[in-house]
């Protein structure tokens, strides 16, 4: 059986990952790192089965004074089909929390496989909640203001 989502292609609009060159071997287990994701995801068509959506995941050096191994940026756009005999109101729901997650999956991925031949040595993202891709509503996005 198939998923109500599939994901039909991604591609990597930007990707920059620096090791940090001012580290000793013997320092990073002592390193921390600040990851961001930032989501956003639109309907394709009006019957909103069609899908895009853009993940940009920031890693940065945290703000409590220690070094990250690695900082950057990788950002991915996706494309996702959802099954039209998902109801209207669960698809927003569906596109956002399920193709930010396999969004997510694919940065993990390439971090992971770039960092993997540089001079720090491989790392893997943290694994995240889907439900922060879960959208916000206009009342709800007011309020946090």
């Amino acid at each position: 059986m198939l998923s109500a989502i599939q994901f039909k292609k991604h591609e990597f609009a930007e990707i920059s990952l620096l090791p940090n060159p001012t580290l000793e071997a013997s320092e990073r287990e002592n390193c921390a790192l600040t990851v961001t994701p930032k989501f956003m995801a639109r309907p394709a068509n009006k019957e909103e089965t069609q899908w895009v959506a853009r993940l940009r995941v920031e890693l940065a050096q945290p703000g409590d004074g220690r070094e990250a191994i690695y900082t950057g940026v990788v950002e991915v756009v996706g494309q996702f089909d959802l099954h039209p005999d998902l109801k209207k109101k669960d698809r927003i729901n569906y596109a956002c929390i399920n193709g930010g997650a396999l969004l997510y999956g694919a940065a993990r991925e390439m971090v992971a496989m770039i960092t993997s031949r540089s001079i720090h040595g491989l790392l893997e993202l943290p694994s995240i909640d889907p439900s922060i891709f879960k959208p916000v509503s206009t009342e709800q996005a007011k309020s946090n203001k």
